[in-house]
C-alpha cells in the first residue's frame, strides 16, 4: 500500500507545519485529481484555523467525503511547543455509509455531515495507549438502536439485563477491533440515528453510516487522541471522471 508523500496544495498556507508519518494509502487529493471546487478548500481551511485557536482541541479528523461510499480523511494533531502549528500525522482512503451522507434517522446508511466531538474509545483488542476512556468489547456488548432507554448506548448485556436485538459488537471483528463513539445524536433522541463510530475497516466497502479506516491508522488515532479531538465530516468535489 502506497504512503502518501504529499499533501493538499489548498493546505499548504504558512499557518500550518505539515509533515507526513504513519499509516496512509490513498491518493493525495489534489487538483489535478479532482475537480477543484474553492468553496470547499476554504471551508477546510477555516476549520483548521477555528481549531488552531482552541486550546481544548488537540486533534483534528477532516473525513473529505468524495463520492458515494468514499472518504479521504487526514489526521491532524496541534504542535503546542511551536505556535499550535498542525502536523497530518496521516492521509488515508476511508469508507462512509453505503448510500453517502446526509443521516437523519436510524438505517438510512448515512453518514451524518458536521462537526463532531468525541465521547469515548472501544475495542475488541486491548487498549493501545490511548487518553480517552476505553470499553472492552466483550461478547455481552452490545449496541442499541432500539426504540428504548439505551438507544445509541454501548450496553453490556450482563449489567443492563436488556433483551437487546441491536449490533453484537464482538462478532464484527476487524471493524470493531479499535473504535470511536462520536457525540452524534448525543441526546440519544429515538429515531434520529445512532452508532457512529470512527472504526476499523472491514471486507465491505462501505459502512452503515460511520468512518471506517485501516486498523493501523485507527490505531495511530487512539493513541493520540484525547478528549478534546474533533472529527469534521463534509461532502468534498466529485473525482475528474465523474464531474460535469
Amino acid at each position: 500500500m502506497k504512503k502518501i508523500t504529499r499533501i493538499l496544495t489548498a493546505l499548504t498556507a504558512a499557518a500550518f507545519l505539515i509533515s507526513v508519518s504513519g499509516c496512509g494509502n490513498s491518493t493525495a487529493v489534489t487538483e489535478e485529481n479532482y475537480a477543484f471546487n474553492p468553496d470547499n478548500q476554504a471551508y477546510w481551511r477555516e476549520v483548521l484555523q477555528k481549531y488552531r485557536k482552541d486550546d481544548s482541541v488537540h486533534q483534528v479528523m477532516l473525513v473529505r467525503c468524495t463520492e458515494g461510499s468514499n472518504a479521504i480523511v487526514q489526521f491532524y494533531n496541534k504542535l503546542t511547543d511551536q505556535n499550535n502549528a498542525w502536523t497530518l500525522l496521516f492521509e488515508t482512503d476511508a469508507y462512509i455509509g453505503k448510500n453517502g451522507t446526509g443521516k437523519t434517522q436510524e438505517g438510512d446508511a448515512k453518514t451524518p455531515l458536521g462537526d463532531f466531538g468525541v465521547q469515548y474509545a472501544f475495542g475488541i483488542l486491548n487498549n493501545p495507549g490511548t487518553a480517552l476512556d476505553y470499553v472492552d468489547i466483550k461478547e455481552s456488548t452490545f449496541a442499541c438502536d432500539e426504540d428504548c432507554e439505551f438507544y445509541n448506548q454501548l450496553i453490556d448485556l450482563n449489567e443492563t439485563e436488556h433483551d437487546c436485538k441491536g449490533e453484537e459488537m464482538f462478532i464484527y471483528t476487524p471493524e470493531y477491533n479499535y473504535g470511536i463513539v462520536t457525540d452524534y445524536n448525543a441526546e440519544n433522541e429515538y429515531p434520529k440515528g445512532s452508532e457512529i463510530f470512527l472504526h476499523c475497516k472491514g471486507a465491505k466497502v462501505f459502512t452503515g453510516g460511520c468512518i471506517a479506516i485501516d486498523e493501523e491508522c485507527m490505531k495511530t488515532v487512539l493513541q493520540y487522541a484525547d478528549p478534546g479531538m474533533r472529527i469534521i465530516i463534509h461532502e468534498e468535489y466529485k473525482t475528474q471522471e465523474t464531474a460535469e
